[in-house]
């Protein structure tokens, strides 16, 4: 009996280690020709990257590589494939991923 549990609990450590391999991150760039507002970070007019984890509830924005703002939020699935990023006004509501039909909705 020790036996198959010290293989059992062999196979759940290697599955524990391999499922970070499967979370997929997205990126997503884009240009600001007026200001934007995510979360409660002010977006200048510029170049942007956004990216996001699928295993995770957060959406990144880079501006020339560095992170400069964090914003919560939720997955969800859409019609289609495109890609591009939604506003309410002046505020970032949703970002669409290439190729995905899954968007991160903000609050």
């Amino acid at each position: 009996m020790r036996f198959h549990v010290k293989y059992y609990l062999a196979g759940l450590a290697v599955l524990a280690l391999t499922i970070p391999v499967w979370a997929r991150t997205y990126k997503q760039s884009m240009v600001l020709s007026t200001g934007k507002t995510i979360g409660s970070t002010q977006l200048k007019p510029g170049s942007y990257d956004f990216t996001a984890d699928d295993a995770k509830m957060e959406l990144n924005v880079l501006q020339k590589g560095k992170v400069i703002a964090t914003v919560q939020g939720q997955w969800v699935k859409t019609s289609d494939k495109t890609q591009g990023v939604d506003f309410d006004n002046d505020k970032i509501t949703q970002v669409r991923f290439h190729g995905s039909d899954q968007a991160f909705q903000l609050p």
